[in-house]
């Protein structure tokens, strides 16, 4: 762990990593947490047997780390909902192998928000793509709660979470993609207070987005939609459209942009303002 002695008179922030097999990756993680000015944090670590030297390395960092594991899961929201359970702060955050916080001084900008007054504080988030087209970011604030029903306000590594009310409504690990917006949906329903706050929180590599099953993704958010909101032709028509968009993308759109000159792809990267 951080700092044993944790003070009584700040919250204690429980930082959660899953990691698999990216002995790398959680190597980031791991420096972009320590690194954080605000010392009054717990780090949680759940590995799930990995074979890459990740064992050797929380054995070697076990002064840094409250809790750590290395076993087998049923995947990542089996792990994120194993490390809350393991967890004894007032709030959590989500920071999984590869992601980092925009600063070192990243909590400390937060924490003046972290009070009883609200159960969920989020904020913005910094995208990272690298790959053959180039090295590009991008920044986002969240997106305003009124679309909850089809977009979740801001990626799981920008939002902090009562410890309660995680461990009440905890990850669904029958999805795939979206339990991370199914848990907020939950939440957002029930009535629980959200705050949006200035800050961009998080930097999160989007580089392996391109393995993500589009469809897959589509109908879970629909399904996300059915199950906690009235139903609405509009709503649905989204959804239809959605998934005749990502359908083309996957079988036509993708395959003539991998067949273009990168020099083209990175020019209308450029055009669109993507960087």
């Amino acid at each position: 762990m951080i700092d044993k002695r944790f003070s009584k008179n700040l919250p204690l922030i429980s930082i959660i990593t899953v990691t698999y097999n990216c002995f790398h990756d959680l190597t980031e993680t791991f420096n972009s947490v320590i690194s954080q000015s605000y010392k009054n944090i717990e780090y949680i670590v759940i590995d799930g047997g990995s074979k890459d030297g990740t064992m050797g390395f929380l054995h070697e960092n076990d002064d840094k780390i409250a809790y750590w594991v290395s076993e087998t899961d049923s995947g990542i929201y089996d792990a994120m909902n194993k490390g809350a359970l393991a967890s004894t702060g007032d709030w959590l955050i989500f920071m999984n192998s590869g992601d980092k916080f925009l600063t070192e001084d990243t909590l400390n900008q937060v924490i003046s928000y972290l009070n009883d007054t609200v159960d969920v504080v989020y904020g913005g988030v910094e995208s990272v793509t690298n790959d053959r087209f180039g090295y590009h970011t991008d920044q986002r604030h969240p997106y305003d709660l009124s679309i909850i029903w089809r977009e979740i306000p801001t990626c799981h590594q920008s939002i902090f979470v009562k410890r309660e009310l995680q461990l009440k409504f905890p990850f669904d690990t029958d999805l795939s993609w979206c339990a991370d917006h199914d848990f907020i949906t939950r939440l957002y329903v029930s009535g629980y207070k959200f705050l949006e706050i200035p800050v961009v929180v998080a930097k999160f590599d989007t580089s392996g987005g391109a393995s993500r099953d589009l469809l897959s993704f589509t109908r879970e958010r629909w399904s996300i939609y059915r199950k906690h909101f009235s139903r609405s032709f509009a709503k649905d028509w989204y959804f239809i459209n959605e998934y005749k968009g990502f359908w083309l993308h996957k079988n036509i759109i993708s395959k003539i942009r991998d067949l273009l000159p990168s020099g083209w792809v990175l020019t209308w990267r450029k055009y669109r303002r993507i960087y």
